[in-house]
């Protein structure tokens, strides 16, 4: 019955420091969206996996033409006209380009995976870049008007429309804050389906 009561008082006083709370939130998705820097980082990344799938279809090319190089010297090996030495030459042949093959093969499996974490990094390091700046912007706006508390609304189960704070944010990040009518509408289109 102690604990249970010292347990009540105390959410008591968590709520009466709550009260003299003074909160924000921001629509980080938003945020994110409507960076400055985000358009030109989703091209980079998009050039950049453009690049590696090419180099990865030049790998697939190359890895083809020795598969197709190795049966050609297998069907000649069909032919019952070829003499023992000439077949013993073409199996020779024949496994070298098994074992580039299976070299090209490991190598195309070990290049597609570093792609991939390239890819992983890439994306990491540019978010990480929009979202710094982004907590900089909210820190000195929050400092700016005394905001004891800034949180990101997708996160909230329910934040007051009028603690939002997101456009001044925009405005802070030198953005229209009109762009992001669009995405509200976006929004909302694709909860109606």
């Amino acid at each position: 019955m102690k604990k249970l009561l010292i347990g009540g008082l105390s959410c008591v006083a968590c709520l009466a420091v709550a009260a003299d709370l003074k909160v924000g939130t921001v629509n980080m998705v938003h945020l994110i969206e409507l960076h400055p820097t985000h358009e030109s980082n989703k091209a980079l990344v998009k050039s950049t996996n453009e690049d590696y799938k090419s180099k990865l279809e030049a790998k697939q090319d190359a890895l083809k033409a020795l598969a197709d190089d190795a049966k050609k010297i297998y069907d000649d090996m069909q032919n019952p006209m070829l003499s023992a030495a000439a077949k013993a030459e073409a199996q020779k042949k024949l496994e070298a380009l098994q074992q580039k093959g299976n070299a090209a093969r490991q190598d195309l499996l070990r290049s597609d995976q570093h792609y991939r974490e390239e890819m992983n990094d890439l994306e990491t390091r540019l978010l990480k870049l929009e979202t710094s700046d982004i907590r900089a912007k909210i820190s000195a706006y929050a400092k700016e008007k005394g905001l004891d508390l800034v949180l990101d609304a997708t996160m909230a189960a329910y934040a007051k429309d009028s603690l939002d704070v997101t456009d001044d944010i925009l405005r802070a990040m030198k953005v229209d804050p009109a762009k992001r009518k669009t995405l509200k509408s976006k929004e909302k289109t694709s909860e109606g389906k």
